[in-house]
């Protein structure tokens, strides 16, 4: 019979605090151009090098049960924040542990689990709204070469490969990092399509390291509106299986019994299907399946077409080259439509364009559709002299990757630098009473994290240059590879990963302020 270990009160939030501390002191390590790696050694394997808040945190094990509690806890934040942006995890997981430990000094100070998670809430928004202020479009390719040369670690040789790899796929399209089988690097550009929303089961993911399904020269089925059964094209899914043949099916739903359907056929009788529920919301998903019809050669089947599934013919399936679902994307290579039919379909988006010159949310949309049938899949091999050296250099180079896909959206200047300058704009919504000043400290504190980690791994001392970041009148950031202090400019960073780290750490330390007791077995 397993033992079940209970805590309570101050115990269970030190012993969960102490391995929240375990797991961010990690990752302090190899935060910034100048961090380093993690070795974790591993039973019957070689040892690996672990670079960034993801990868060290979901290697950290426990054996004490108060201590596994806050270490789940990180490598969960770790894995959410790597989720939504594929970078900024080292960055969250600092914030979240100085946070908790400002919630523990609020706790100590008589205020309230539920004061202090609406105070932080409220003064998280006014820092937010501060980094919103600061974003700007980014620079060209210099600056986009800097970011991912940051994001690589300092590794400049990596920067510029992505970068190039970036640029040759377009504004729309998709960078994709693969281990090479040789000493040197390879970069192969494919025309396809991208949208949001991926694989919708574990289940049909082919790579389990990446965690992609991929079909390799797949016909497409695209369905409108929701699929409940197979039943109807039960011949179709038997001749492709006998055919050996792969198939996307694109639909806006799909049922229990379908989804049971096609997973007990992949596992028993070796199906190689996926499923994909229709990207886009209202009247936009029938313009991007309308999309994809074009892009693919595809018959689109629904009742505002006419056609259903017992009435499925081959021939209203399309192609593609290939078909490559993450678990937020998916992007389709090789359509084979008519360049005829996608050069008319083109010149329509275009002439939506012009017409909705007066709203700036419908015209971006059609310049999304437009950018999706010019953009393509820039695949980047990387290679390296040892598997110590490839993989090394492989997860610097998807780092790269993320936080350029992340830049497109905009950029804050200084990097985590501008994480202190917003707690100095956001200091004027503070109260002025007591808790004002707790929130104050809390904030201050937390927000030099991931800055004085930087500085700490480059040799320097963190407190007297936090301080000159955020009392200067000039806004400046250290540039630890110069070491000197710089303009912001020369250091941005995308915004989306700064304001989800800090989102993310927010809400973790609102959570750990109510916690009075643990349980682990």
């Amino acid at each position: 019979m397993k033992k079940i270990f209970v805590q309570c009160g101050n115990e269970a939030r030190a012993s969960l605090v102490e391995g929240i501390d375990l797991v961010a002191d990690l990752v302090a390590t190899g935060i910034g151009p100048c961090g380093r790696a993690v070795l974790s050694a591993r039973n019957h394997t070689a040892p690996a090098l672990l670079r960034g808040g993801y990868a060290i945190a979901r290697e950290v094990e426990f054996d004490s049960p108060g201590l596994r509690a806050g270490g789940m806890a990180m490598r969960q934040l770790a894995a959410e924040v790597h989720g939504a942006a594929g970078d900024g995890t080292a960055t969250a997981l600092l914030l979240a542990r100085a946070f908790v430990h400002g919630v523990l000094h609020g706790l100590s100070c008589g205020h309230s689990p539920a004061a202090l998670r609406a105070g932080l809430d409220a003064h998280g928004e006014a820092v937010r709204r501060a980094l919103e202020r600061m974003t700007r479009p980014i620079g060209g390719e210099d600056e986009a070469e800097g970011i991912a040369a940051r994001a690589a670690g300092g590794d400049r040789e990596i920067g510029r490969l992505v970068q190039s790899a970036n640029a040759r796929a377009g504004v729309d399209g998709v960078v994709e990092i693969e281990a090479g089988h040789g000493l040197g690097d390879e970069l192969t550009v494919e025309k396809g399509m991208t949208f949001a929303g991926g694989w919708l089961s574990p289940h049909f993911v082919t790579d389990a390291v990446s965690q992609t399904a991929t079909l390799d020269k797949p016909l497409i089925l695209l369905h409108q509106g929701a699929i409940d059964s197979f039943a109807d094209m039960a011949r179709i899914l038997e001749m492709i299986a006998r055919s050996g043949k792969e198939l996307l099916i694109v639909a806006d739903g799909f049922g229990p019994q379908a989804m049971a359907t096609l997973v007990t056929n992949r596992q028993k009788n070796g199906l190689r299907v996926a499923p994909m529920k229709a990207p886009g919301a209202g009247p936009w998903r029938a313009l991007l399946l309308e999309d994809m019809a074009v892009a693919t050669g595809a018959t689109l089947v629904g009742g505002l077409t006419g056609t259903a599934l017992n009435g499925l013919r081959p021939a209203m399936l399309g192609k593609a080259g290939r078909v490559s679902m993450t678990r937020r994307s998916t992007a389709l290579i090789g359509g084979g439509g008519e360049a005829s039919a996608i050069a008319a379909r083109c010149d329509g988006i275009r002439v939506a364009i012009a017409r909705e010159r007066y709203l700036a949310f419908d015209r971006e949309q059609h310049q999304q559709r437009l950018a999706r049938f010019r953009a393509g899949v820039a695949r980047l091999r990387i290679g390296g002299e040892t598997p110590t050296v490839l993989a090394t250099r492989q997860a610097r180079a998807t780092s790269a990757a993320a936080a350029l896909r992340a830049a497109g959206a905009g950029v804050i200047p200084g990097g985590a630098a501008a994480l202190i300058r917003a707690g100095r704009e956001g200091r004027a919504a503070l109260p002025g009473d007591g808790f004002g000043r707790v929130l104050d400290t809390i904030f201050t504190r937390a927000l030099a994290a991931p800055m004085a980690a930087i500085l700490a791994n480059s040799g320097q001392e963190p407190r007297p240059l936090c301080y000159l970041i955020e009392k200067s009148e000039i806004f400046q950031s250290f540039d630890v590879e110069g070491r000197r202090m710089v303009e912001a400019d020369a250091l941005a960073a995308p915004a989306s990963i700064l304001t989800g780290a800090l989102d993310a750490a927010l809400s973790f330390a609102a959570t750990i302020a109510g916690v009075d007791a643990s349980i682990a077995r």
